[in-house]
């Protein structure tokens, strides 16, 4: 099935966006290009890395066009396995991608586990996970 436009266009400015963060970014790898990250039964839209001395950082994203909590529960997050360098800082940041005006769809749950990002024509507003009871975006 072909991918719609707007999915299209949400996983390339998410790239550009990761690429200009310094990361090195994959669409939709069928595995992860990384020898300390692994999964089975999971394929993000795209998969960023950026490594340097004593530190270690990946993206996984989810652009989501239409979300729902069924389509997110859906993923095979739980194959994903990250091995540790000694030494060495960790930080796996999972990005979920939304189009304005969709995000309200999601039970406020997903806000504990994902970094959103509200997608529209001018660029993204960005929302870090929230640590306890937060609030929808505004406007989101």
């Amino acid at each position: 099935m072909a991918e719609s436009v707007l999915h299209v266009r949400m996983k390339d400015s998410v790239s550009r966006e990761l690429t200009e963060e310094g990361y090195s970014v994959f669409v939709e790898p069928p595995y992860a290009p990384s020898t300390f990250l692994s999964w089975a039964s999971y394929r993000p839209d795209l998969f960023g890395v950026r490594a340097s001395v004593g530190r270690q950082e990946y993206a996984l994203v989810e652009c989501e066009t239409r979300p729902s909590g069924r389509r997110l529960a859906s993923k095979n997050f739980k194959s994903v396995d990250v091995q540790t360098r000694l030494n060495s800082d960790l930080s796996l940041r999972m990005i979920l991608v939304v189009p304005r005006g969709t995000f309200a769809r999601l039970d406020s749950s997903v806000r504990r586990s994902w970094e959103t990002w509200i997608y529209d024509a001018g660029g993204f507003q960005r929302f870090p996970k929230a640590s306890g009871g937060a609030s929808c975006p505004p406007h989101a």
